[in-house]
């Protein structure tokens, strides 16, 4: 009767950890879903938000760590005046969190190089001192993964924005470019959580490079 008791209770406990994983997964692919159609400051803050509790309800979930921390930093490009610093303090505790939880993962070293970028554009005078780092994490990424488009994608960002002086600048940055656009070419996200993000960031850039032939 006892042992019959204890596999009841594993049972029930085994059922509630699948349905609470259930229910954050389906919670996040709402947010992110209405993350993709807008590119408005203030519904990115919220959607950050609500991801942010998420992940306080899961704690060793580096995904929801990882989402949380990409959407305050991918509003911080959004952002009115005065409003791009504060929401790139928001996400550094959840990008450093998800790469803690997740040190070798070509997305979350992608995501600190990112991140990082974002500190830039928030305060250029921060490019001496960090450009070199979000560059570091960048080529940390693509050697975790080689087929991960927004590894190269960020390191043409900073090699891009880097001054020709410094090893930087439109010469240096078109060939990684170019595989960034390959590998979205050739980019398949394995389920809906997978990172997808950065096609639009490569448009632009693409068309940045174009414009200035």
């Amino acid at each position: 009767m006892r042992a019959f008791i204890t596999l009841v209770l594993v049972l029930l406990t085994t059922g509630l950890m699948a349905q609470g994983e259930t229910d954050w997964k389906q919670s996040l692919k709402e947010e992110l879903t209405q993350l993709d159609k807008t590119t408005d400051f203030t519904t990115w803050q919220q959607g950050a938000e609500k991801i942010g509790n998420l992940a306080a309800a899961h704690p060793e979930e580096w995904l929801l760590q990882y989402y949380t921390g990409w959407a305050y930093t991918q509003s911080s490009f959004k952002a009115p005046e005065g409003e791009a610093d504060p929401s790139t303090e928001k996400a550094e505790p959840y990008v450093k969190k998800a790469l803690h939880l997740q040190p070798d993962n070509t997305e979350t070293l992608t995501l600190m190089a990112y991140w990082l970028s974002a500190r830039i554009n928030a305060r250029n005078s921060r490019g001496m001192s960090l450009g070199p780092d979000s560059r570091s994490y960048s080529d940390k990424a693509i050697k975790a993964d080689s087929a991960n488009p927004r590894a190269y994608l960020m390191k043409a960002l900073v090699v891009y924005h880097t001054p020709a002086l410094f090893g930087g600048g439109k010469k240096k940055a078109a060939p990684i470019v170019e595989e960034a656009g390959q590998r979205f070419a050739d980019f398949k996200p394995k389920d809906e959580l997978e990172p997808h993000w950065g096609s639009d960031i490569f448009k632009e850039l693409e068309k940045e490079l174009e414009g200035e032939n």
